[in-house]
Formats: structure tokens, C-alpha cells, sequence
């Protein structure tokens, strides 16, 4: 008898026991497979505490596209009395014979769990039953950050999809799930996405997006198709997409860094104007926090932090970084780099910040807290998917003087990868990080999944927080 890999063993049981599905009823199956209704994703499209985007694909002999909400009452759902939207379809680009469709709910109650489904009344094709909370009036949040799930076969979606379950079963009062690109590893081969969003639809179907486009989904609408945005007008998102999204007293900026530009790499200059535009809007609205998501982070620690679209004379840690400090961005969550690292706060003259901090302990561990920082902290949480990379060796030490953590990657001490020795073994280790915003603290706290240590369960490899005794939106310049 074959046997599965020791990763894909540990991943398979994590589906099984943890994932928020498994809290849904027997009957939140699909009621109709002649149409049948796939890859279903729930996203941010207008206020969070109003409104919700959502997005599915079926075979072409469905062309209806009807969302249905019902208010959570009870164990079940009764669709009899449920509130019912029409979205649009359209042929998708890189799945010959699916329709896309979408839609978007409005007028919702904050802080109120809402049943949904979608589908085609008239044939009577429906999705399984998902569920999502609006966001309260007020109070604490906490989300999940992660990055790189990239799975590019089955098996390894299987390994990203259990990563997701076990953050969320880490923590299950998460609003939503925050991901910093290369959500698949080809985006134009539509079975990968087939294979990672069905199966984390147990985990998907239970929460919101916050998707960032990586460079594995620069091809053709393969990412703005597959997640419902308010993208600016006119807005190229051919190549990915850029958008905003306050919750609470927090604002979400998502930049698309498969532009291009003489001015910057990575980035149009409509897009960066667009930016500062955007913190100008938020800052009139009052906003506590600037947090900024994208895929190519200015401050790595593996093989792309030397690359010239980061570093050169265009790249995103000379360009694009400054004007982050200056605009006052408390956080930045990057990706691309497969690698776990966290900054010092980053000034706009590209040096560390020495503030004040407040220690204390957090979950048995200590924790220190950087006091108004005069620039953001840049983290990138890893992977959570199977490819990992080693730490950059010709990075130069005044480089990693601007790292508070920046270490070999765990997955190195398990040697080489036997079909690719330039990189860790594969599918060894996988991360994700819970951030908790509440009033003027901000606390994150990042995880680490080992296939060979706690049972492949969780466990904190990092902590640390950022608290501002002003207790409103940092100073910054548009």
C-alpha cells in the first residue's frame, strides 16, 4: 500500500476535525448538481457592516446569478423567508465553458450573522449554505493574516487548505481573512483554483476576504475574477487589483504589484496616486490605523529582497516605502518572499526608529509594544502553503540591523528539498498571524505549523504590538 505523504496525513485529519464547516448542518449541501455551483468566495464590497460581495462559477447552461440571505435565527436556515439579490454573469476567461457570476448584498445589520447562498432559482442550483457576521458598530477585531498558500496540485492544496482550517480553529472569532497574494501557483490554470477554494471551502464559506493579486495570478483577469472588489473607476485589473476597505477604526489598503511604471516597479502611477488620494480620504474620515497589504514587500529577508523590482531605483523599497512613513502607514503584511520576518518601525529616510516600547506578557510569553513609531513595521507572515525559501546571504548585516526577527527559515533545519535543493524541504512548515486591533493597541501574534513537532498543531513563534498614546490616526504627509 502507497503511503500519503506525512504533511498531506496531517493535513487531511486537520480538514476532518477543524474546519468550520463541519459546524454546519447536514443539509448545507448543494441542492442541485446539474448546474452545479463552484469556487464561491464571500469579499468586502461596500461597507463591512452593510454589505458583503460574493462570487461563484458554474457550467454554461446556468445564467442566472441569484444570492439569497437569510438573518441566523436558529441551527438552520429557512430560504422560504430569505432576502433575495440579482448579480450578472459573464463567460470566464480562463475556464472554457464556466460562467463567472456576481453579486452583492446591501442594507444589512451591523454586527448580524447572516445564511447565505447562491446560485439559479429557476433551476433550482444551488451552492451549500456559507455564513458571514457583518462588522459591529464598535469594539475589538481580530483577523488572519497569510500568504503564498500556492498550491500547485492537489495534495498541496490539501496541505494550504489545512493551514487556513487550523488558523481559523486557532482562532475562531476571526472577522476575516487577510491573504497577501499567490493564492495559487499558475493563476491562469483554473484547476488550482478548483483545488484550493474547494478544498477550503469549509473554511471559506465561513468568512470574508481581504485578497491581495501576487504575480501568480498576473495572468489575464485570473484573480479579478474570482473575487468580488470595489476597485477604483476605471481601474486596469486585468493584472490583479487595488482597492480600500475601513473596518472599525481601521483602514485596509490592498496595492496590486504586477503594475508597472518608469516611475516605479511594480506599480502604476495611477495607482500610487490613487494611494495618496485614498489616505487623504481616510484621514478626513478620521481613521485609527493605516494598515497597507500587498504582495511584493519592500522589506524581506529570502532570495527577492535583492531583486532589482525591490531594491533598484524604481523598486518598492526605495520608492514606494518612503512615501508609506511618510503617509503615516502603521503596518505593512507583504508576501512573495516564503520566509517569516519582521521589521523595526522603518522612517522615511529608510532607518530604523528606536521608540519607546511598553513590555508585558501575552500568552505566557513576553511582549513589547512600540510606542507611536515614526514608521511602519513591515512583516511578512511566511507561507501558508508548501514552498519555503532560506534566508538571503548577500542581503549585508545594515540590512538586517532594519529586522527586529529575522532568522533562518524553521524549515531549514530539515536540510534541502530533494527536487529542489536551492530551496528548504517542502511542505515541512507553514505559518499565519492573528492581529487583534483594539482602540489604540494593536497586537499581532504569529503561529508556526511543523508537520513534526505538537502534533502539527499551532504553535507562537512571535509576538508584538504597536500602541499609540494619541490614540488616533499617526502624523503623516500626503
Amino acid at each position: 500500500m502507497k503511503l500519503l505523504p506525512r504533511f498531506l496525513t496531517t493535513s487531511l485529519l486537520a480538514l476532518a476535525l477543524f474546519s468550520p464547516r463541519a459546524l454546519l448542518p447536514a443539509a448545507f449541501a448543494a441542492e442541485n448538481t446539474a448546474a452545479a455551483v463552484s469556487k464561491v468566495t464571500v469579499t468586502f464590497y461596500g461597507a463591512p457592516a452593510a454589505a458583503r460581495g460574493f462570487t461563484w462559477y458554474t457550467d454554461a447552461s446556468s445564467l442566472r446569478s441569484d444570492l439569497q440571505l437569510v438573518e441566523k435565527a436558529g441551527s438552520a436556515p429557512d430560504f422560504g423567508k430569505a432576502a433575495s439579490f440579482s448579480g450578472r454573469s459573464s463567460a470566464s476567461t480562463n475556464a472554457p465553458g464556466e460562467i463567472v457570476h456576481k453579486a452583492e448584498a446591501a442594507g444589512l445589520k451591523p454586527g448580524t450573522e447572516y445564511y447565505f447562498r447562491v446560485g439559479d432559482a429557476a433551476l433550482n442550483a444551488w451552492s451549500g449554505i456559507g455564513a458571514f457576521r457583518t462588522a459591529p458598530e464598535s469594539g475589538p477585531f481580530t483577523f488572519i493574516d497569510l500568504a503564498d498558500t500556492q498550491a500547485k496540485n492537489e495534495n498541496e492544496s490539501v496541505l494550504s487548505s489545512a493551514t487556513i482550517a487550523k488558523a481559523f480553529n486557532t482562532l475562531p472569532h476571526a472577522a476575516f481573512l487577510a491573504v497577501n497574494g499567490d493564492i495559487v501557483d499558475t493563476g491562469n490554470r483554473e484547476k488550482q483554483w478548483d483545488w484550493l477554494l474547494g478544498k477550503a471551502a469549509g473554511s471559506l464559506m465561513r468568512t470574508t476576504l481581504l485578497p491581495a493579486a501576487g504575480n501568480h495570478e498576473k495572468q489575464k483577469n485570473s484573480f479579478i475574477e474570482h473575487f468580488h472588489l470595489g476597485t477604483p473607476p476605471g481601474a486596469d485589473t486585468g493584472s490583479g487589483a487595488y482597492y480600500s476597505v475601513d473596518y472599525l477604526n481601521a483602514h485596509f489598503i490592498v496595492l496590486n504589484t504586477n503594475e508597472n511604471s518608469w516611475t516605479y516597479s511594480d506599480l502604476s502611477r495611477r495607482q500610487v496616486n490613487w494611494l495618496k488620494e485614498d489616505v487623504s480620504a481616510a484621514r478626513k474620515r478620521g481613521v485609527g490605523w493605516l494598515i497597507v497589504m500587498l504582495h511584493k514587500g519592500p522589506y524581506t529577508t529570502s532570495s527577492h529582497a535583492t531583486d532589482r523590482d525591490i531594491r533598484g531605483f524604481r523598486g518598492v523599497r526605495t520608492r514606494l516605502a518612503p512615501l508609506l512613513a511618510r503617509l503615516g502607514v502603521d503596518l505593512v503584511l507583504q508576501g512573495h518572499d516564503h520566509i517569516y520576518a519582521r521589521t523595526k518601525p522603518i522612517k522615511e529616510d529608510g532607518t530604523a526608529d528606536s521608540p519607546a516600547v511598553t513590555s508585558g506578557t501575552l500568552n505566557g510569553l513576553s511582549i513589547e509594544y512600540a510606542s507611536d513609531p515614526k514608521g511602519p513595521i513591515y512583516l511578512i507572515p511566511a507561507t501558508a502553503g508548501p514552498k519555503t525559501y532560506y534566508r538571503n546571504k548577500k542581503a549585508g548585516q545594515s540590512y538586517y540591523d532594519l529586522f527586529a526577527v529575522a532568522d533562518e527559515h524553521h524549515a531549514a533545519a530539515y536540510g534541502p528539498d530533494k527536487k529542489d535543493p536551492s530551496r528548504p524541504v517542502r511542505g515541512q512548515v507553514q505559518n499565519f498571524t492573528g492581529i487583534t486591533i483594539d482602540g489604540s493597541r494593536l497586537t499581532a501574534v504569529s503561529y508556526e505549523i511543523d508537520q513534526s513537532k505538537n502534533g502539527a498543531q499551532p504553535f507562537i513563534i512571535d509576538q508584538f504590538g504597536i500602541v499609540k498614546g494619541s490614540g488616533g490616526l499617526k502624523a503623516g504627509r500626503i
